[in-house]
């Protein structure tokens, strides 16, 4: 087995840092705790993933929780917006924008973790 790249360490800590800041951003969200929690535990997995090759199942959990509350949400909000109301003031549009732009994070998200457990599996 090949050890961990440079480059992964750096870009999950990268990855776990963004994740960080989409938890403290949920502090003003109506309904912050399950979105502080999920992407706690993302960041947490990030985070600690190329160190400890024992986390790749959590990886896996959490990145698949992560795509399919992205698909879910993507689900309830296609045909109630545009791609382009993703860009613009969420007063305009209402709710439906809020949740489009939490299915990209959680998207995001779920694959970086995805991607990151398959690519640590490999590793020593």
């Amino acid at each position: 087995m090949k050890p961990v790249p440079g480059w992964f360490r750096i870009a999950s800590y990268v990855m776990a840092a963004l994740l960080a800041v989409c938890v403290a951003l949920q502090y003003n969200d109506p309904d912050p705790m399950r979105w502080m929690a999920m992407y706690g535990a993302a960041m947490i997995v990030a985070a600690l993933l190329p160190a400890k090759k024992q986390l790749v199942p959590a990886g896996y959990v959490v990145g698949a929780v992560a795509l399919a509350w992205a698909a879910y949400l993507l689900y309830e909000v296609w045909g109630r917006m545009q791609v382009t109301d993703l860009v613009d003031k969420m007063s305009e549009k209402g709710g439906a924008v809020e949740e489009g732009r939490e299915s990209g994070g959680l998207a995001i998200a779920g694959v970086w973790l995805v991607f990151a457990s398959w690519f640590r599996s490999r590793r020593a």
